[in-house]
């Protein structure tokens, strides 16, 4: 009889940190880029804006920087998965949502292919 050391399975893989903080750097910025679109679109209505128009904005680039900070937690990608879903929606309170939610949207899902590129690798915490 030989004695054979146990083997614990391998760790899940998990991404790199590095990418963690692009995806997190790439929703602050979506979130800064909703804050500066508040007096574009006050000025693309000539000064006579409903407050729902600035209201999703504030509240989307709010959300948007609670995404990137909780991103790394579990459920944090489908949250912000979701976000850019609604920010994408916001289209059809303000046309320049189409634009921003289009960009930011193809930046998000071209940051969730990079997942499975990575998920073979190993690293440490």
């Amino acid at each position: 009889m030989t004695d054979q050391p146990a083997h614990d399975p391998p760790p899940a893989p998990v991404a790199p940190r590095g990418l963690y903080a692009i995806g997190s750097a790439g929703l602050g910025l979506e979130g800064l880029v909703l804050l500066l679109a508040v007096p574009a679109v006050i000025s693309l209505e000539r000064g006579d804006v409903s407050a729902l128009k600035v209201g999703y904005l504030l509240v989307m680039a709010l959300l948007l920087f609670l995404a990137a900070g909780v991103l790394r937690r579990p459920g944090g990608k489908a949250f912000a998965s979701v976000l850019q879903v609604l920010v994408i929606a916001g289209g059809l309170i303000t046309w320049p949502m189409y634009v921003i939610g289009a960009a930011f949207g193809a930046i998000w899902i071209y940051w969730l292919r990079l997942w499975p590129r990575h998920a073979g690798r190993s690293r440490s915490v």
